[in-house]
């Protein structure tokens, strides 16, 4: 099998993963991605009603699958895909200490909003860190032609075509 192939077959793993935990109705749950989409049905090509950001407290209503119909606070019920969503206990959102050696709740929190340049500015002047390789490797772009060729390559690969 080739790098490419090996990489496809970790994604596509990565995103069959259900929750790692047990999910009933009734449990609260808390959004555990920057931007959950709740959704007007329990599939991806349902029309997104409502963006949810991290930390929002919700209460499964129903599951389907991958997919849990949820309760806002304010009574507002829609789906979203289970893999959105973890119990607060394992989002460290309860202000207890984590159990992995030096990581804060607060270094948590601030990753689940997504590292953008004010996250990066906090932590960089809370732990004395240099972010300019990881500057420069953002600024990375592969040309179109390089990605149409990697995805032809993939597609080839799937399809039986090219000898591994």
């Amino acid at each position: 099998m080739t790098r490419s192939f090996l990489i496809l077959l970790l994604l596509l793993g990565l995103i069959a993963t259900g929750p790692l935990f047990a999910l009933s109705p009734g449990d609260a749950v808390s959004i555990s991605v920057r931007e959950g989409e709740l959704r007007s049905a329990p599939q991806f090509l349902a029309a997104i009603t409502q963006r949810l950001g991290y930390g929002v407290s919700v209460t499964v209503e129903e599951i389907r699958q991958d997919w849990a119909r949820i309760v806002l606070q304010d009574g507002v019920r829609g789906w979203i895909h289970t893999t959105s969503i973890a119990p607060p206990e394992e989002m460290n959102l309860t202000g207890t200490q984590s159990e992995s050696p030096g990581t804060t709740p607060r270094e948590i929190a601030l990753a689940g909003r997504g590292f953008n340049e004010q996250v990066e500015a906090e932590y960089r002047s809370q732990n004395e860190l240099n972010f300019d390789r990881v500057d420069r490797m953002e600024g990375y772009l592969a040309p179109l032609e390089d990605l149409g060729a990697f995805l032809q390559e993939i597609d080839a690969e799937l399809s039986g075509e090219v000898d591994s």
